[in-house]
This record gives C-alpha cells, structure tokens and sequence, in this order.
C-alpha cells in the first residue's frame, strides 16, 4: 500500500449521530491541506450509485493512505459504520499498524475481535477538533513511505498496484457477522412492512433477539408467513428459515432453508450463502448473497406469493 499513488490522504468513517463533531475536525484537516475523503463532499458522484458499493471502495486501501474511524456506541450498533469498518479491514492485513487511525468517542468497549486492544487510539474528549486535526496532520505528513500524486516514481519502483495474496481477517467472526445481518433483515422488513398499507395488505413485523416473525394479512386472512432465526436445527451459527401456513411455525427443529456466512476472499466482504429448500421455490440450491442482496430476494420473494393467493382468491 505505501508504494500506491492515492487521491486522499485521509477517509472519515462515523455514525450520523458524530456527524457535528466529525465534520469539524474534517474542516480542520482541510485547512492544514489536508485531502479528506467525507461523505457530503461527494455527493454529486455518488448520485444514482450505490452507496454500500461505493463506500466499500472508499475505505479499501485504494483511495485514501489512512482511514479514521471514529468509534462510538452507536458506530457499533449501526450496519453501515459497521460495513465500512469491514472494508478497512482487509488493506489492514497488509500493513496493520500503518492503515487504520482509530478515534473513540464516548463510553465505549472496543470488542478485540474487530481491533486488537494492543492498537493504540485517541480519545475524542481529550481534542478538541483543531487539535484533532493537527494530530491527524502530524501523523499523515511524519509517514515514512508517503509520495504524493503528483511525485515521481522513483526509479526501480512499481508504478502500479499488484495484486496480493488476500486471506480471510483473523478477527472475521461468523457469529457477529450473523448477527449484524439478522438486525439488518429486522430493520428492512420493519421498513417495508409499514408500506404494504399502501397495497391493501397488512404486514406485520415482530422481534426478539433471536426471531423475526413476518406475516402478511388481508381481510383477516393470512397470506404469506416467514420466522427467520438466529440459529435452528441443532446449529448456532447460521440464520434458519422457516415458512408457516396460516400463521403456524414448525420452530428451531424445521427449516425451509438456512444461511451461513463467509468471507469472500474476492470481494473483500462476508457474504450469506443461502441453502434454499422452499424459501424461494429452487429447493436443494446454494446461493451467495450479500445481505442487501437476502433482503431484496426475501422481500420479493414474499410480493410474488402474496400476490398469487391474493389473485387465486
């Protein structure tokens, strides 16, 4: 990474809720001359793009020389923070110490399977954001290794990326990567739900730490009915799919499918490989699926079926 030619010297990575504080010290950073990649600086080129795919670009070693994230209680808790601290990981593998400039903000506990607690960080309340800036200044301009853009190449060096050996994180944990996508479903279909109104129908979303419950009525009557499960037959580390008539669930010891997570070496990113037995009407198919991508399959799927015994009747 410290031989490529970079477009910024800094990405910011935060929860919306840190936005005031981060904005700041990016506006600080600028006016040290500093090449900040931030979001609303870019939001003519992401018009119309996606910005899950778009992000994970920004946050992977190829467009900027350090990444900051500033890590809070609710960057933990939120799915895209979270996806874009999944990106950094992987140029991390290549220079671990020299990547990844971690802020905390607030009381907040790092887990050590997404950062190593022998990782030194800054605190938030001890900056202010000038004095944020300046450190971020003092730590990019001091790097051994930088060149800028517009610096020659030296002579004997690489003037293009190489491709590495990628491997899989050592802190990936398939269990917080099911989790992390269980909320997430939770969150989409909770969404979707409340403008199913819109159609005629009534959709109703219920939750428990481990089960989401999906039910789709008209007139009093149940339509299409799906729990989707942390865990089930007899196994802890995959999402477990079970569809219900009427209403009924057959439990943890049925299943109409089921996805386990992996780390897809290619794209840099875990991925959901669904085993569909008649979620989707292809039974005894594997299918990779990021969770974005599970979602819009589930929820099309649940229009298609809705839509046939709506018709039938």
């Amino acid at each position: 990474m410290s031989d490529q030619c970079h477009i910024y010297d800094l990405a910011v990575s935060f929860a919306g809720k840190q936005r005031a504080y981060v904005e700041q010290v990016v506006e600080a950073c600028k006016e040290a001359r500093l090449r900040v990649l931030y979001d609303r600086d870019q939001a003519i080129e992401l018009w119309g793009r996606n910005l899950i795919t778009s992000f994970r670009q920004a946050y992977n070693g190829s467009q900027a020389r350090y990444v900051a994230p500033f890590i809070s209680k609710e960057y933990l808790a939120s799915p895209y923070p979270m996806d874009e601290f999944r990106a950094m990981l992987v140029p991390a593998i290549e220079n671990p110490e020299d990547y990844i400039l971690p802020v905390t903000i607030g009381d907040v506990v790092i887990p050590p399977e997404l950062l190593s607690p022998a990782v030194g960080f800054l605190r938030s309340e001890d900056f202010t954001p000038d004095q944020l800036a300046h450190a971020f200044e003092r730590r990019i301009r001091g790097s051994r290794g930088i060149r800028r853009t517009d610096a020659p190449s030296p002579a004997g060096t690489v003037t293009h990326p190489l491709r590495m050996p990628v491997t899989t994180p050592g802190n990936f944990s398939k269990y917080a990567e099911l989790e992390l996508s269980f909320r997430y479903l939770t969150e989409q279909f909770k969404v979707a739900a409340a403008q199913m109104s819109n159609a005629g129908f009534v959709c109703t979303v219920r939750n428990s730490e481990s089960e989401l419950r999906v039910r789709v009525e008209q007139r009093g009557k149940t339509l299409y009915a799906i729990d989707i499960q942390l865990g089930g037959m007899h196994r802890d580390d995959v999402l477990n799919f079970v569809l219900g008539q009427g209403g009924w669930s057959g439990g943890r010891n049925t299943s109409n499918g089921s996805a386990s997570v992996v780390f897809d070496r290619t794209a840099g990113a875990p991925r959901l490989e669904m085993l569909d037995l008649s979620v989707f009407g292809t039974p005894g198919t594997t299918e990779s699926y990021t969770k974005e991508e599970l979602f819009a399959k589930l929820w099309g799927r649940l229009v298609d079926q809705v839509q046939q015994v709506a018709d039938d009747h």
